[in-house]
């Protein structure tokens, strides 16, 4: 339809993306005050629909497109004229009503300037008030049950609004008009402290916290989508105690600071790193520490990066008001597990952990972990998807007739959803294998069905036959398609940025399961939507040992050496990694090189890196995935650009010369800096040479090996922006595998969803 006449025009809207729970609906109504139209304003399932009437319908929606609320976004705006039949006598928010969905899921947003300064206002009444809130920030999917997004269909249905609170909800010219989690110390959650046996301790919740905290006590806080694990971050004392109680050694902790300037104390960063660090979600950004300061040496031990972060509930935000330090705040959660919501469950998993509990009252229905991010080049690299950027909805040019569900890999999960005409990507699960893991996964698929009101009747997995998510697509007797893990992560990137056309991909991981049934990682295709070619991988080499190498390293190194040197030499070797075994052990393990007893191939960029770091002297036995790369990371300088030898023979990367080439280095001076910064840039020089054979085509990449900040900054600087193509609002790694899942099978079902 045309608007843009100057006679009385009836038009509906229906305006579809993150238009719930971001105050858009007030902001309809404002715009609609301003242009002179009557009619009205409604929340659904399907977004939100607007009845407008009036001679300046065409100014009305240009603002509507032009002036959003800061945390709304359209993702399509669908105008048809109805007949005027109808005739309004002004603008007015009708109530919302339910049925089967569509819509964008609303997203948490940390506290907003507007809250922050009326709790810090003596004369207001919601002066330190630790669950302030209004329609620009506060909790969203984490307390939501069903859409569309209202108070009476959230865990805040449970309060029962003051009639202060009642009226500022009601009136459309107010912040809090409809702002869902509305409350003030009258009507609204409270705090309570209890110990590790869940006994409550009397006294002011938040006092007790500042001096447990302050004494080096260990506890966990509630925040929005879990429990945080708090302590004394400039403390050994506290930290080293939190790693031995909760059994974690050397992955690195995230630490929270109370402002910007107290960051910048501790940290080195830029000016994007500075604008995500202080914005509206306020993820955990990976920055670089500055050293000699008195954060303890526990936080990320062997490495010179920080996940850092600030306040971004009341709540934290409060705690700060009496602590001058830092803090640790880490997942409550088990190891690799989902992290925890509810306080019970605390108690009774983490009572070991924890000494003290700070917990309130208002239910987290969705558990949604923080989001971490870093900066390369001024590009958003994703590491991990949770609070602000979870779920994501990417919209669809085309209607679906079926509902899709992807359910993903096996570490790092998350899940996939297709439905009508949107893609859903949940947010971080967790790796699969525990009971608990496995629970919140199906509690996930269950949410994304009851939120959309639909049920798949096709289901994508990972290729690999026992993943978990696998044999749950087998379990649901539905149609099954089987996705390979590589080309998924390509797929993945190519739907963040919907390109259909064939692409050279590189998904360079730890592992995933081949076609032919060996384990990949190091694999270079031509891919579309239709399928792929593999066109090149590194040479397979050995995991001595099968799963035992990927926690020891010093084992695919010393494979490697096989690989080039008799094991008389390799006995003779002066190298970091010989020197990890006895010459009986180096013995034993060649009879299994040669005799391949459990010695598994692998053709992994993720097990290559880890090889390197153990022939460079970085480490030999690692604690946690990506550890040798992190800390090789640490030391590659930019200005050395020289690769290491390879060659390329039919596809098949032969690195035999750059093992040599290591091994004759490690008796120089500076050999770690020189090493990790030739490794980083064979990296780049083999995409070079793949990129060179094809420039036609785009270059699209994916998968944990990415998540190298040193890498990433060479690619960017070295690639034709305008043919790289790298994941920003998705994570880089198994984090959005099943968004490549589904993003095939919309593709191969296109004669069901077009009939």
């Amino acid at each position: 339809m045309s608007v843009g006449s100057s006679y009385n025009q009836s038009v509906r809207i229906l305006v579809q993306g993150i238009v719930q729970g971001v105050g858009f609906r007030p902001f309809v109504y404002r715009m609609a005050k301003q242009h002179h139209i009557k009619g009205t304003v409604c929340n659904t399932p399907a977004g939100v629909v607007i009845e407008a009437q009036g001679i300046r319908c065409a100014s009305f929606i240009n603002a509507l497109r032009t002036n959003l609320p800061p945390r709304a976004r359209i993702d399509s705006m669908s105008i048809s004229d109805v007949p005027d039949s109808i005739q309004y006598d002004n603008f007015e928010i009708l109530e919302s009503f339910i049925g089967e969905g569509s819509v964008a899921i609303p997203l948490d947003c940390a506290l907003c300037p507007a809250c922050e300064a009326e709790m810090d206002d003596p004369l207001n009444r919601r002066y330190r008030y630790p669950f302030i809130n209004c329609t620009d920030c506060g909790p969203r999917y984490t307390i939501i049950q069903i859409p569309p997004y209202d108070r009476v269909r959230t865990s805040m249905k449970h309060f029962t609004m003051c009639p202060e609170c009642e009226a500022e909800y009601s009136d459309p010219n107010s912040r809090r008009y409809h702002a869902e989690p509305i409350s003030c110390p009258q009507c609204g959650p409270k705090l309570k402290m209890i110990d590790n046996k869940a006994n409550v301790i009397e006294g002011d919740p938040l006092d007790l916290a500042v001096k447990m905290l302050k004494e080096g006590k260990i506890i966990a806080l509630k925040g929005l989508g879990g429990f945080h694990l708090m302590c004394d971050a400039t403390s050994d004392a506290a930290v080293s105690e939190l790693r031995r109680r909760k059994h974690r050694n050397a992955k690195p902790l995230a630490v929270m600071f109370r402002s910007l300037e107290d960051l910048e104390t501790y940290t080195l960063i830029s000016e994007d790193e500075r604008n995500h660090i202080a914005g509206a979600i306020k993820p955990i950004v990976i920055v670089r520490a500055k050293q000699g300061t008195n954060i303890s040496k526990y936080i990320a031990p062997t490495i010179d990066r920080l996940g850092v972060f600030l306040p971004y509930t009341p709540l934290h935000r409060l705690l700060f008001e009496h602590i001058d330090f830092p803090l640790v705040a880490t997942s409550a959660n088990v190891s690799d597990e989902p992290i925890i919501v509810r306080t019970d469950e605390i108690v009774s998993r983490l009572g070991n952990v924890v000494d003290a509990v700070l917990t309130h009252d208002r239910t987290i229905v969705n558990a949604l972990d923080d989001s971490v991010v870093q900066i390369a080049q001024a590009r958003v690299v994703m590491l991990r998807m949770g609070r602000g950027f979870a779920p994501r909805t990417f919209p669809l040019m085309k209607m679906l007739n079926e509902s899709v569900l992807a359910v993903g890999a096996h570490q790092k999960s998350a899940i996939a959803l297709g439905v009508k005409q949107n893609m859903v990507l949940s947010g971080h699960i967790g790796d699969l294998g525990s009971v608990e893991a496995e629970d919140y996964f199906d509690r996930t698929i269950q949410t994304f069905k009851r939120f959309y009101e639909c049920e798949p009747t096709v289901i994508a997995s990972d290729l690999h036959p026992n993943y978990s998510s696998t044999q749950y697509a087998v379990a649901t007797k539905r149609e099954h398609v089987t996705l390979q893990h590589h080309y998924a992560h390509i797929l993945a990137c190519m739907a963040e940025y919907t390109l259909n056309e064939k692409v050279l991909g590189f998904a360079f991981d730890g592992t995933g399961y081949g076609d032919d049934g060996t384990l990949w990682g190091g694999e270079v295709m031509i891919a579309d939507t239709q399928g792929y070619t593999r066109i090149g991988f590194l040479k397979p080499f050995t995991l001595l040992g099968g799963d035992k190498a990927i926690k020891e390293p010093r084992r695919i190194a010393l494979s490697l050496l096989f690989e080039s040197y008799s094991l008389e030499e390799v006995l003779e070797l002066n190298s970091p990694t010989t020197e990890a075994f006895l010459p009986h052990e180096i013995r034993t393990l060649h009879h299994m090189w040669l005799k391949k007893i459990n010695a598994p191939l692998s053709s992994s960029m993720g097990r290559l890196f880890d090889a390197v770091a153990s022939l460079g002297g970085f480490i030999q036995t690692l604690d946690y995935e990506g550890q040798g790369g992190m800390i090789m990371e640490s030391f590659v300088d930019p200005s050395i650009t020289e690769p290491f030898e390879f060659t390329l023979l039919n596809g098949v990367i032969d690195l035999s010369e750059m093992v040599k080439q290591i091994i004759v280095l490690t008796a120089k001076a500076d050999v770690k800096r020189i090493i990790a910064s030739r490794f980083i840039a064979t990296v780049e020089a083999i995409m070079c040479r793949f990129a060179n054979l094809h420039p036609e085509l785009p270059i699209v990449i994916g998968g944990g090996v990415f998540q190298n900040h040193a890498l990433m900054s060479r690619l960017y600087r070295g690639f034709d922006s305008n043919r790289f193509y790298a994941q920003q609002q998705t994570p880089i790694n198994d984090g959005s595998i099943a968004l490549g899942q589904l993003y095939y099978v919309i593709h191969n079902t296109k004669e069901k969803n077009e009939r």
